[in-house]
């Protein structure tokens, strides 16, 4: 039996017009899609899961965020790629936007550094993934397309981030 459990937290993002533009490379975005993007935020948030998982399922305790999107939401982004590549990308950057403002919303430093260190989940982790619906892939994601796993409270940064040696952003791949 695993010794990690799950305790399901209440996501509250807030959308960061700064964090969103950044995430883009724009910056501004015209009215008209603001508002599409204001429609969808209100859609998808109720899609939003977040748990942390700790030992004895210990809020106190330190342990991992895990946050996703649920697969409508995956869905409506393919749909919109269908219709409008615009929009898609548009949707798919504010999928991404609303689970890192998740995690930023229990994290704080990770709004600060606008990363999310990823660790390789221990079995019992990985235990209680698949008791939440989600699987490890060896590749570093669950198989829910908008995701973070990441400690919770915040550690290490790129010192203890599986895709240190991958991430373009990382200060601890070789030279």
């Amino acid at each position: 039996m695993s010794s990690i459990k799950a305790q399901a937290l209440k996501p509250e993002p807030e959308f960061d017009m700064e964090y969103y533009l950044a995430l883009t490379g724009e910056t501004r975005i015209d009215h008209g899609l603001l508002e599409k993007l204001e429609r969808h935020w209100n859609a998808w948030l109720p899609h939003m899961r977040a748990y942390k998982l700790a030992p004895g399922g210990d809020t106190r305790a330190s342990g991992h965020l895990i946050a996703w999107l649920d697969a409508p939401v995956e869905e409506a982004v393919e749909e919109l790629w269908q219709t409008s590549p615009f929009d898609g990308m548009a949707a798919h950057n504010l999928a991404i936007c609303l689970v890192m403002q998740t995690a930023a919303g229990f994290i704080p430093q990770v709004a600060q550094g606008g990363c999310a260190p990823l660790t390789r989940p221990s079995r019992d982790l990985r235990r209680a993934f698949d008791k939440l619906g989600l699987e490890w892939n060896e590749e570093g994601t669950v198989n829910r397309q908008y995701a973070v796993f990441t400690p919770m409270p915040y550690a290490g940064g790129c010192k203890v981030c599986f895709l240190k040696e991958s991430c373009p952003k990382s200060t601890e791949r070789p030279a």
